[in-house]
C-alpha cells in the first residue's frame, strides 16, 4: 500500500496497514462509501478513513471526534486531492490528514507539507521524532566528536534499538552522516549551524508532552527550569508567577509529584508547573536550564509577543556565538 511507504519514508516507521472490516457501532454514514484502514506499529496504532473528496472542516471534526470515541486512538482521514483552502483548515482545527506524497498532517508522529498540492513532490518541512531531535540537539552542542550509536545510547539514556531508528531517521534528512571505524558505525553531524537555524522553527517539534501543576517540593525545584520562566533566566523577560520546570514523561520522578488539581486555588509560591517532556531535558539541560534549542521549540507557537521578542533574541544570541560557528 502507499501509504505505508510514504509513512516509512517520512517517519522511518514501518506500519502495518490493513482494512478495517468490523464496522458495528458505527451511525451508517461513518461508514457507507468509506474505506476504513487500522496502521499499527509495535504498540501505537491509529485508524485512517479514506473519502473520496474533502468536505467542511466543522463538519469533518465533529465525524473525527466520533470516530475517535469508537475506537479509541487517534484518526486520520485520507484524500486523493485537497486545496490549499482545505489543508489550511483542517490544520486550523487540529484535523490529521493525509495526502500522499505531498500533504501529511499527523501531529501524533510529524508533518510533511509540499508546496505542490497535485503532482510530484515539492519540497517538505518535516518536525522531528522526540528520539531523533534529542539525537541531533545533542550533536549539535557536542558537534567536535563523532560517537557510536552505543555510545549514544548509553550517554542519552535510550534504548539501542530507538538511536537506531533516530540515527535513520536523521540520516535520511542529510542531518548526519554515518561512517564505519572498526566494527561500530560513527554518526556526526553534517547540517552547519546556519542551516539548522534556518530550518529550526519547521524540523524542531515541541517537547512537551503535558503540563500538570504540582506542589513545590525539593524534587520539583531541582528540575531544569522551562518554558518562561527559563526564558526569564537568560533574557530580559519578567518571572512569570508560578515557575516552571521540565522533567521526563517516564522518569521515576514523576510518580513523586503531589498533584494540584485546582490550582487558581493555591498560593502561586507553593505550586509549580511542570512540563512532561517526549525526551530527557537533564540529558541537554545547562546551568538548570533547559537547553536553549528545546526552549525555542517548546515556545514558538506562542502568542505572547513579548515571549517571541525575547526567543528570537536567544535564538540569535545563540546562532552568532563563536560556540556555534
Amino acid at each position: 500500500m502507499m501509504i505505508e511507504k510514504e509513512l516509512e519514508r517520512v517517519f522511518a516507521l514501518s506500519f502495518e496497514i490493513f482494512e478495517h472490516k468490523e464496522k458495528n457501532g458505527l451511525p451508517r454514514y461513518l461508514t457507507t462509501g468509506r474505506k476504513i484502514y487500522k496502521a499499527q506499529y509495535e504498540q501505537f496504532g491509529f485508524y485512517i478513513i479514506k473519502l473520496h473528496s474533502a468536505i467542511d472542516s466543522r463538519v469533518l471534526y465533529k465525524e473525527k471526534l466520533l470516530y475517535e470515541e469508537k475506537f479509541g486512538v487517534p484518526v486520520a482521514f485520507c484524500f486523493e486531492t485537497l486545496t490549499k483552502n482545505n489543508r489550511n483548515a483542517y490544520v486550523k482545527h487540529h484535523i490529521p490528514f493525509l495526502m500522499v506524497p505531498t500533504q501529511i498532517y499527523l501531529p501524533f508522529l510529524g508533518i510533511l507539507f509540499s508546496k505542490k498540492f497535485t503532482g510530484t513532490e515539492g519540497s517538505a518541512l518535516l518536525q522531528l521524532t522526540a528520539n531523533a531531535q534529542l539525537i541531533l540537539l545533542y550533536l549539535v552542542y557536542n558537534k567536535k566528536a563523532d560517537y557510536t550509536k552505543k555510545e549514544l545510547a548509553v550517554i542519552l539514556g535510550l534504548d539501542p534499538v530507538y538511536v537506531t531508528r533516530g540515527t535513520k531517521e536523521l540520516v535520511s534528512r542529510r542531518f548526519i552522516a554515518e561512517k564505519r571505524k572498526g566494527r561500530s558505525i560513527e554518526v556526526g553531524l553534517t547540517i552547519d549551524s546556519k542551516e539548522l537555524f534556518n530550518v529550526a522553527s519547521s524540523v524542531l517539534s515541541s517537547p512537551v508532552r503535558d503540563v500538570i501543576y504540582v506542589r513545590k517540593t525539593e524534587d520539583v525545584i531541582g528540575l531544569p527550569k522551562a518554558s518562561d520562566f527559563a526564558l526569564s533566566e537568560i533574557s530580559m523577560l519578567n518571572p512569570p508567577e508560578i515557575a516552571v520546570y521540565a522533567c521526563f514523561k517516564k522518569s521515576r520522578i514523576v510518580d513523586k509529584f503531589e498533584i494540584v488539581d485546582e490550582p487558581g486555588w493555591e498560593k502561586p509560591s507553593d505550586i509549580c508547573k511542570v512540563e512532561l517532556w517526549n525526551y530527557d531535558p537533564a540529558k541537554l539541560c545547562e546551568n538548570g536550564i533547559v537547553d536553549k534549542l528545546s526552549l525555542y521549540a517548546s515556545l514558538k507557537d506562542t502568542k505572547d509577543s513579548r515571549v517571541q521578542g525575547e526567543l528570537e533574541n536567544v535564538l540569535e544570541e545563540l546562532s552568532g556565538s563563536k560556540w556555534f560557528q
